[in-house]
């Protein structure tokens, strides 16, 4: 009985990374088109180059993605809500394929920036798209040891597409039309293999189709007609009934198992925003060279896109070792110590910069690897974590669509803050809001790793269902 038992466990954690793997091979291409902006921008902005684009246009064609991407996020959660998990996974690829081809297909003339538009608008609409889903499938998918894990995996899937645009960009650094064209196989691979997930049960339950649910639990546990469904789980999806409430009506907001949450994260999210993080994975070659990188622009943006992936996998990791909160506040405190080094770095003499060459690089670098540490990666694992099940496809939307309204304008004041504040102000400006964002966290957000869903929820409505010790766990220090 042990043996079969083992055998068991085995088989469900290896269904569940599975199915983690193919339903996150659906952020992949978001993820390239986040660092798309940055390869491209020199290829065609370069003397050689026949559409040779301004700085103003060049700053459109970076930040119009941030534009539609708020828009994703609000489609992302009525299709969530509405028809389920797996169709809102699905639906991430189509705006997403025909923007790669649209870029692909772009031809010099008096219609290329028309075309470059339009094609950085139907991305970033996909990057929404795909903000939410994947998390928000994972958390419910998932058993409790393992979701703290298998929820970063979407950040893991983005930093992997990021990871490739670059590389992509480094051997191909004049023809971003190849890079774009390449970048189109993903949506079409990630569309084969959403059909081959089951839907979310606890979906299914929200929507009163228990016996469904209970049909897709057994395939995600590997359990077959005649196996006993683990009894907890079981309980969760049975005994809690759906909501009155079921939409982000003035109603809802007000419930303390909602506003909180909202408030939280959607704080999370804007430091995330004013601390640079998306400035420098959006610029990422025109960034090193203001920091005074030496090295091939190209290649640091490589050496940040690698940086960016292995740190992610890291943090997948550790989040289940050492929880959400610590991982945050390392991030901020580094993330700011690296801009301030930056910005000292810009004032020393110039015989000083060049005994210290080094510094710039290494500094951006450490940037980005604090950075992913806490801040990039886990507020999009835990929007997928804190709110209730009938409002959270929509909440995340909303969350993460406010989250990339402060992206649109971060970008696309970059420029204008470099030539008001100069770089050592912009290095300031990034440090002191990472440090705001370090106090935020330490007293703001609670610790969501080894706690059910349920537990979450209850922590944020008051009640204890869990001992003294596991929600005083749960509240910021």
């Amino acid at each position: 009985m042990e043996a079969r038992s083992a055998s068991h466990s085995r088989r469900s954690v290896f269904i569940q990374v599975a199915v983690g793997l193919l339903a996150n091979l659906v952020a992949i291409a978001p993820g390239m088109n986040l660092g798309f902006s940055a390869v491209a921008l020199p290829a065609m902005q370069s003397a050689n180059n026949t559409e040779q684009v301004t700085d103003d246009e060049a700053s459109w064609i970076a930040s119009l993605a941030s534009i539609a991407t708020p828009i994703g996020c609000l489609i992302s959660g009525p299709l969530l809500d509405r028809w389920g998990r797996r169709m809102a996974l699905l639906s991430v690829n189509v705006p997403g394929l025909a923007g790669w081809i649209v870029l692909a297909t772009a031809n010099a003339g008096n219609d290329f920036l028309i075309q470059i538009y339009v094609g950085r608008l139907l991305t970033g609409l996909s990057t929404g798209m795909a903000s939410v889903p994947a998390t928000v499938y994972m958390a419910e998918a998932a058993d409790q040891a393992l979701r703290g894990m298998l929820v970063t995996w979407p950040s893991i899937f983005m930093a992997l597409g990021m990871m490739l645009v670059y590389l992509l960009g480094f051997c191909f650094p004049d023809d971003w039309r190849l890079v774009a064209a390449l970048c189109g196989i993903f949506p079409l691979l990630s569309a084969a293999v959403c059909w081959l997930l089951p839907e979310s049960p606890v979906w299914l339950t929200s929507r009163g189709r228990v016996l469904e649910a209970e049909t897709s639990l057994r395939r995600l546990r590997g359990l077959g007609a005649r196996d006993e469904l683990p009894r907890r789980e079981l309980d969760t999806l049975v005994a809690k009934p759906p909501t009155a409430w079921s939409a982000l009506s003035p109603g809802a907001v007000l419930r303390p198992e909602v506003w909180k949450p909202l408030v939280i994260m959607n704080g999370f999210f804007a430091f995330q925003q004013l601390a640079g993080v998306f400035v420098v994975v959006f610029y990422a070659v025109d960034v090193a060279r203001e920091a005074g990188v030496a090295s091939d622009g190209y290649l640091v943006s490589v050496m940040i896109g690698a940086t960016r992936l292995v740190v992610t996998v890291v943090v997948s990791y550790a989040s289940r070792r050492v929880g959400r909160r610590p991982l945050a506040l390392t991030s901020g405190v580094g993330m700011a110590l690296c801009m301030g080094a930056l910005a000292g770095f810009l004032f020393l003499s110039p015989d000083t910069r060049t005994s210290l060459d080094w510094l710039p690089a290494t500094a951006l670098v450490l940037y980005i690897l604090t950075s992913t540490l806490g801040f990039l990666t886990l507020p999009f694992a835990m929007i997928g974590e804190v709110f209730p099940a009938r409002v959270r496809g929509l909440a995340s939307g909303v969350t993460t669509c406010l989250a990339y309204l402060c992206s649109f304008c971060m970008i696309k004041a970059y420029p204008l803050m470099k030539r008001s504040l100069e770089r050592s102000g912009v290095f300031c400006f990034f440090g002191a809001a990472a440090l705001l964002g370090t106090a935020f966290v330490w007293w703001c957000l609670p610790e969501t790793q080894g706690k059910t869903l349920e537990q979450v929820e209850d922590y944020f409505v008051g009640r204890r269902r869990s001992s003294t010790s596991e929600a005083s766990e749960m509240a910021p220090r």
